[in-house]
C-alpha cells in the first residue's frame, strides 16, 4: 500500500474560540462540531444529551398499520407466530427483542434462525417447515427484503409473511401482507439508518402504542439495550434517533440486569455497575464506549453463529436462569477463541493466495479463495485483506462444487450494485453497500473474480485508492489538555458517522520512544515547550523508521489515561509521519 494521505478537515478559527467561550467548551471540541454540522447551543446540548424527542414516529413506516393489525388479530385469536432472525448481532437482538415483547403480550411465539451453512436469510424450506409446524404468521426480522420467492410461497400455502428489515431494497418487493423498511423507496419515516433491530423496536412499539399505549415507556427503557447493541454492531449511522437510541442503550447496557448480557460482560472483562470494585482500588467507569461493544461484546455473539448456531447466543439473551447463562457464555467464549485461531488461518492463506496474482497496478480490487476456510470467518477474511491490500476485498471458502463468501469495501465503493451487476454468475447474493454475502459454484470463482475486478476498474482510480485518514481538526500544542480528551469522550459512543475524532500535530520533537509488551509502544513528544505522552498500538516494526529528537507530525487521538490514582492526558496514536 502506498503511504497514506492526510487530511484535516478544519482547524481552530476565532468564531471557535468565541463559541468554546459561550458553551464553555474546548475550542478544539467547538471546532470538530462545527465541522460536523453542530454551531448553535441547542444542537449542541441535544447532541450531548440526546433526548426521547430524537425518537420518530413508527406510524410513518411503510407497511407499519398493516403490520399492527395482523400481529393484534394474531394476538387475540392465539395464533402461532414464528419470528425469523438472522445469524449475526443484528438478527439475534431483533429476533430477541420481538420474541420477549409479544411473549410479554401473550402470544404463541416461537423463534427461528438460519444456520450460517443454510445461508443468508428467509428460504422457502423455512416457510414450508412454518405451515407444517402449525403456524400461521411468520414475521422476520433483519431479513426478508429479497425474499421474493419465498413471499409468493408464503402466499400459496396460506401463511401471512410480516417482514420487518433494514437492508437495501431490490427492484422489486415481497409479495408479503407487510413489507415494514425505511429504505422502500416510498417511505416517509425521514431516516433510513436504522439496524434491522431498530425496524422491529419501532413495530413492536406501533404495536405496544396501539394495544397497551401505557406500557410503551417501559418498553423503550427496556429494549433499548438491545437496540444500542444492534446498532453499533452493525455499523450503522450513528446519527439522527440512532443517537439517542445508542447513547442511553449503552448505559442501559452498563446498568444491564439481563442474566445473559451479565455473563457475557463478565467473560469480556468489560465495566459494569454490578462489578465488584477492582483490586487495586481504581474506579469503575460509569459509561461504555462503542469500542465495548465492537470489540467486546459483539464478536462474542456473532462467534456463536459463525462455528457453531446462533441459537445459542439467542437462547442466551432469551434466559432469565443464571446458571443457563453461565454455562452458554462460556460455551460462546469457547467459541470466540476458536474464531480467533481459524480467522489467523485463512487470512494467512488467502494472502498467499492473492500474492500469486495480485497486479498492483492494475487491480482494484481483491479476491481471495481457499477450501476449508469455515463461512463463519469469510467476512472477517475480507476485512482483514481490505486493511492489508487498500482496496475492496472478497474472500470465498470453497467446499466442493461450492463457494460462500464475504465482501467489504473501501474508498466509496458499492458491493451491492457490484452483487447486482454479476448476479448471473452467483447462486445468491445482498447486503449493503459497504459489505455483502454471496454463493457461487466453484468452477465460476475465476469468472466472478475478471467481471469484479472489470467493473471495479470502471469505478475505481488509482487516487481512489490511496489511504486516506482524515483527522477532524488540526490542533496546536496549547489546545491540548485533559479537558478536551474529556469532552470528547462525552462524544461517545463513536462508530459510523460519529467517528471518534482524532487530531493532527505537525512539527513535534520526539524525545522518547520504546516498545512495550504485545507489539505496542509508548514514548512522548514536545512542542512549543510542553511535553505529552503517547501510546502507539501495534507499532513496534515502526519504530525503526524514527530517530530521537527527529520532528514528526502525529495523528492522535486524545484520550484519558488513569493509572495509580492519576488521571492524566495521553495522546493515542494513529499514525507519524516525519515532518517536512
Amino acid at each position: 500500500m502506498p503511504p497514506a494521505f492526510w487530511e484535516a478537515r478544519t482547524s481552530v478559527d476565532f468564531c471557535d474560540r468565541r463559541l468554546a467561550s459561550t458553551l464553555h467548551i474546548s475550542p478544539v471540541c467547538a471546532a470538530i462540531l462545527r465541522s460536523r454540522g453542530l454551531q448553535t447551543l441547542e444542537a449542541v446540548e441535544a447532541f450531548f444529551t440526546p433526548h426521547p424527542g430524537l425518537l420518530r414516529d413508527p406510524n410513518s413506516l411503510p407497511d407499519i398499520e398493516k403490520a399492527v393489525a395482523r400481529l393484534q388479530r394474531a394476538l387475540k385469536n392465539s395464533e402461532q407466530i414464528l419470528v425469523f432472525g438472522d445469524y449475526d448481532v443484528d438478527g439475534i437482538t431483533s429476533t430477541a427483542l420481538v420474541v420477549r415483547t409479544l411473549k410479554a403480550l401473550g402470544a404463541r411465539v416461537s423463534y427461528r434462525l438460519p444456520e450460517r451453512h443454510e445461508g443468508y436469510g428467509l428460504s422457502v424450506q423455512a416457510i414450508e417447515d412454518a405451515k407444517a409446524q402449525g403456524f400461521d404468521l411468520v414475521f422476520t426480522a433483519d431479513c426478508g427484503i429479497t425474499a421474493i420467492e419465498q413471499a409468493q410461497r408464503a402466499r400459496e400455502i396460506g401463511i401471512d409473511l410480516i417482514i420487518s428489515d433494514h437492508h437495501e431494497c431490490s427492484s422489486e418487493l415481497p409479495d408479503a401482507l407487510a413489507v415494514v423498511n425505511p429504505k422502500r423507496p416510498d417511505s416517509a419515516y425521514g431516516f433510513t439508518g436504522l439496524s434491522g433491530c431498530g425496524v422491529a423496536f419501532k413495530v413492536m412499539q406501533a404495536l405496544l402504542s396501539a394495544a397497551m399505549p401505557r406500557a410503551v415507556s417501559s418498553f423503550e427503557e427496556k429494549f433499548v439495550d438491545l437496540v444500542a447493541l444492534s446498532t453499533i454492531a452493525d455499523c450503522v449511522p450513528l446519527c439522527d434517533e440512532n443517537r439517542y437510541l445508542a447513547y442511553v442503550g449503552l448505559q442501559r447496557l452498563y446498568e444491564t440486569r439481563r442474566k445473559g448480557l451479565l455473563a457475557l460482560i463478565n467473560n469480556a472483562s468489560l465495566p459494569h455497575q454490578l462489578a465488584t470494585p477492582a483490586r487495586d482500588g481504581k474506579k469503575q467507569r460509569l459509561r461504555w464506549s462503542g469500542r465495548d461493544v465492537s470489540f467486546g461484546l459483539a464478536p462474542r455473539l456473532n462467534a456463536a453463529g459463525r462455528l457453531a448456531s446462533p441459537t445459542l447466543a439467542l437462547r442466551l439473551l432469551l434466559s432469565d436462569d443464571e446458571q443457563e447463562c453461565a454455562e452458554l457464555a462460556a460455551q460462546i467464549e469457547e467459541l470466540n477463541q476458536i474464531r480467533k485461531g481459524r480467522t489467523e488461518s485463512a487470512m494467512l492463506e488467502a494472502s498467499e493466495s492473492v500474492e500469486r496474482e495480485f497486479d498492483a497496478d492494475s487491480d482494484r480490487l481483491v479476491v481471495a479463495s481457499g477450501t476449508g476456510w469455515h463461512r463463519g470467518v469469510v467476512g472477517l477474511v475480507a476485512s482483514k485483506l481490505v486493511e492489508k491490500y487498500g482496496r475492496p476485498a472478497f474472500a470465498l471458502g470453497v467446499e466442493q462444487e461450492h463457494a460462500h463468501g464475504s465482501g467489504r469495501t473501501c474508498a466509496d465503493f458499492d458491493l451491492h450494485a457490484l452483487v447486482e451487476a454479476t448476479r448471473s454468475l452467483l447462486t445468491s447474493g445482498g447486503g449493503h453497500a459497504a459489505a455483502c454475502g454471496l454463493s457461487l459454484e466453484a468452477r465460476n470463482i475465476p469468472s466472478f473474480k475478471k467481471a469484479a475486478l472489470e467493473f471495479a476498474g470502471d469505478k475505481l482510480s488509482p487516487d481512489d485508492l490511496i489511504p486516506r485518514i482524515f483527522a477532524d481538526c488540526e490542533v496546536e500544542a496549547r489546545d491540548l489538555d485533559l479537558k478536551l480528551a474529556l469532552q470528547l469522550a462525552q462524544m461517545e459512543p463513536c462508530g459510523t458517522k460519529n467517528e471518534m475524532p482524532s487530531l493532527v500535530l505537525y512539527g513535534a520533537r520526539l524525545t522518547m520512544m520504546r516498545p512495550m509488551n504485545g507489539g505496542h509502544s509508548r514514548g512522548k513528544i514536545m512542542l512549543d515547550g510542553r511535553e505529552f505522552d503517547w501510546v502507539w498500538w501495534r507499532s513496534q516494526e515502526r519504530l525503526c523508521e524514527f530517530r530521537h529528537d527527529q520532528l514528526v507530525d502525529c495523528l492522535f487521538v486524545p484520550e484519558v489515561n488513569e493509572w495509580q490514582g492519576r488521571t492524566t492526558l495521553q495522546l493515542t496514536i494513529k499514525d507519524v509521519r516525519p515532518s517536512v
